[in-house]
């Protein structure tokens, strides 16, 4: 089955169209705050790359953060509006699983860190090695200080992303971090499987609030 995969949660926006684990094209670029113009017509690009049109799309994989809350509402609104329309369903991947799978091969900790503002990160834990990488965390909402607290224990870690220069490690700084449509069309692939999807309705981004952010005073 073919699939349709984004992400808008970063100032990067990828998109692709798998088959299975098949890439068949893919659009994967830093646009800053233009998601809102490209999404749709790059959309449009991938499909005739691939040769294919809409109704060819058997369903929908999205990345729902943490990430931009403007960028989230983008891509979320979009994929909404597509599943509405054709009648396909819709499979959501935390963003960090992806960004993770980036630093794949390195044996220890991994830990994608992203600008949260108001002096605060999100990020989340995974154990990488021979097994594959493993979540060991909850996606977490913390200052910097705390995370280098949390992670002082572990004598092989990586941090990745758009944070890394809250916590003064910049030797990983320009690493390629980004998430990629594709990992999140492949990581996916199990939900699929197991047809475990998400209707419009029930689709909404990860969002980890803080007391400072949290509108509806809860």
């Amino acid at each position: 089955m073919k699939m349709l995969a984004l992400d808008t949660s970063t100032s990067h926006l990828t998109i692709a169209l798998m088959d299975g684990e098949k890439l068949l094209a893919e659009f994967h670029e830093r646009v800053d705050r233009n998601h809102s113009t490209l999404l749709i017509p790059m959309i449009d690009k991938v499909l005739k790359k691939a040769g294919a049109k809409l109704k060819d799309v058997g369903g929908f994989c999205i990345g729902v953060g943490p990430g931009s809350f403007t960028g989230l509402r983008i891509g979320i609104a979009t994929v909404k509006g597509l599943a509405y329309s054709s009648g396909k369903p819709i499979v959501t991947v935390p963003t960090f699983d992806a960004v993770a799978r980036n630093a794949a091969g390195f044996e220890g900790v991994i830990c994608p860190v992203l600008d949260a503002r108001k002096n605060k990160v999100y990020a989340c834990l995974y154990k990488s090695g021979k097994n594959g990488i493993k979540r060991i965390s909850k996606y977490l909402l913390l200052s910097a200080g705390e995370l280098m607290k949390m992670t002082e224990k572990y004598d092989k870690i990586f941090f990745l992303g758009d944070g890394v220069k809250l916590i003064a490690r910049p030797e990983n700084e320009t690493f390629a971090w980004y998430p990629r449509a594709e990992i999140i069309g492949k990581l996916a692939l199990e939900d699929i499987k197991n047809k475990k999807f998400t209707t419009p309705e029930k689709l909404e981004p990860m969002y980890l609030y803080s007391k400072e952010c949290d509108i509806t005073g809860k």
